[in-house]
């Protein structure tokens, strides 16, 4: 696909949120002071919207809320969990929908120890890859045309702590399973699959997992190098 001039949106958790940039009534991570902190001046120092800008691109919807799961928690915000129709019916405007959404998730799955698939008696939305299959039936549903990349999270480290050791294991389970389950998923649903986890260069972060301006670009570099398009 040639992406200039193309409509893209984006679905994620607090990595991808942006004042003045997500729906009202979402949290929001990358308030004033935090953008400050990290460098960021403008979208176009998020990866997303480092993204878009060097493809020739035009960001349509950002879906992202922080704290947000794809798989149901009872303990978490109503409303913010990614398999929901009220989200993902979201990412167009008006008649306008997307060409391309990229997803980047996963990450608070992960840190909850999130089971990877349904046991007996448990709900397909508190399961990572049953949730995951919803949401993208859902994004197919509403933008059956659109190119959809699902990206698996990057490896960070700490810009402030030398001594800082990325936690591949978190709520007793290890990224890569996760990693693994969003390829999986992608598959099924004929979907883009996007590994940024092998990264050679750590993405650097505020604290260990949210990325600074540096950090924004060099997961964009990840994801551009993965999809062949640097």
């Amino acid at each position: 696909m040639d992406y200039k001039d193309k409509y893209f949106s984006v679905v994620g958790d607090s990595i991808s949120t942006l004042k003045d940039f997500i729906p009202e009534g979402y949290a929001l991570y990358y308030d004033e002071p935090t953008k400050q902190n990290a460098g960021i001046e403008s979208e176009k120092d998020t990866w997303w919207g480092n993204i878009i800008s060097r493809l020739g691109g035009r960001l349509l919807k950002n879906d992202s809320w922080s704290g947000s799961t794809v798989s149901y928690h009872e303990e978490f915000t109503p409303g913010s969990f990614a398999h929901l129709d009220s989200r993902m019916s979201q990412l167009g405007d008006g008649d306008r929908k997307p060409d391309v959404i990229m997803i980047y998730m996963g990450v608070n799955d992960w840190a909850s120890g999130t089971p990877i698939e349904a046991t007996e008696g448990m709900e397909e939305r508190q399961s990572f890859c049953g949730s995951y299959r919803i949401m993208l039936d859902l994004i197919k549903k509403h933008y059956p045309d659109a190119e959809v990349w699902c990206i698996a999270p990057a490896v960070s480290t700490h810009r402030d702590d030398p001594a800082f050791e990325f936690p591949y294991c978190l709520g007793g389970r290890h990224l890569k399973e996760y990693v693994e389950a969003i390829g999986k998923v992608a598959a099924e649903k004929k979907c883009i699959f996007v590994d940024a986890s092998n990264n050679k260069i750590p993405v650097e972060a505020l604290d260990g997992i949210h990325p600074d301006k540096k950090g924004m670009k060099t997961l964009a570099d990840e994801i551009l190098r993965v999809r062949g398009l640097i």
